[in-house]
């Protein structure tokens, strides 16, 4: 009896109709590269019915990998709640530097460090890196070129993601990051939004040392010298900060 009354409530379920869908958004709310009516929009051009359509009948598991494809979005995850509801949960792919390459192509590196191609509903404002990036994007993610040494060696765009990352987790340096710049000789130098013209990094190595140099820099060495004084700030050395003067 438990099992056929069950079963009745069951299939009453599936027969329902979703009476509506509920989009939500989870990440960096400033973020707009995409929107609850692309969404929709999306899922009726590839011929998903949703509303007014018996709950049983909704593949979920079609709809999230569909919307997995979107480049705007890391992941979506759907589920029915009271009232025959669906609720879709859109986390949404967070870029952390745009890459302008010597070709003229431009694209951004996400936080993952994956490929992620720059789209006309929306730009986002972050840190651009520019230069000498010769080299084409290999496959779809910067993390395998860290794993394998003779592409790391080959390949510029792992130290602008170390670089741009570590940036990310320190909050003054990042409000301080508006572009990195690869030198011919492929070293790495930062143009900040105040204070020197440039910053030379050198490579990744050390990146957290050498951004807790700058912060020194910065909140203890300008203040005194005055933020105009120096033109430009090397900090490629260990435990060292060397400084060149404006000669104007």
């Amino acid at each position: 009896m438990a099992l056929a009354l069950f079963g009745f409530v069951n299939n009453r379920r599936k027969n329902a109709l979703c009476k509506q869908v509920n989009v939500e958004f989870t990440g960096n709310p400033e973020l707009k590269f995409v929107g609850k009516e692309e969404i929709l929009d999306l899922l009726f051009a590839k011929g998903f019915r949703i509303e007014q359509v018996p709950v049983g009948s909704i593949n979920l598991m079609n709809i999230e990998k569909e919307l997995g494809l979107h480049p705007a979005i890391r992941k979506a995850e759907t589920f029915f709640s009271s009232g025959n509801t669906l609720n879709i949960i859109i986390t949404k792919r967070e870029p952390i530097l745009r890459v302008f390459d010597a070709s003229g192509e431009s694209y951004y590196l996400d936080e993952d460090g994956d490929y992620m191609p720059l789209m006309d509903t929306y730009t986002a404002r972050v840190p651009v890196a520019s230069g000498n990036i010769t080299e084409k994007m290999p496959g779809n993610n910067v993390k395998k070129i860290l794993q394998n040494d003779s592409l790391a060696e080959a390949y510029i765009l792992d130290d602008l993601f170390m670089i741009a990352s570590a940036a990310r987790r320190d909050t003054f340096i990042w409000a301080q990051l508006e572009q990195l710049n690869v030198l011919p000789d492929k070293e790495i130098e930062l143009i900040p939004a105040i204070g020197p013209g440039r910053v030379l990094l050198g490579d990744a190595s050390g990146i957290s040392d050498k951004f807790k140099r700058l912060s020194l820099f910065y909140k203890e060495g300008l203040p005194k010298a005055g933020w105009s004084k120096y033109s430009s700030v090397n900090l490629k050395f260990n435990n060292q900060i060397i400084c060149t003067q404006n000669t104007y």
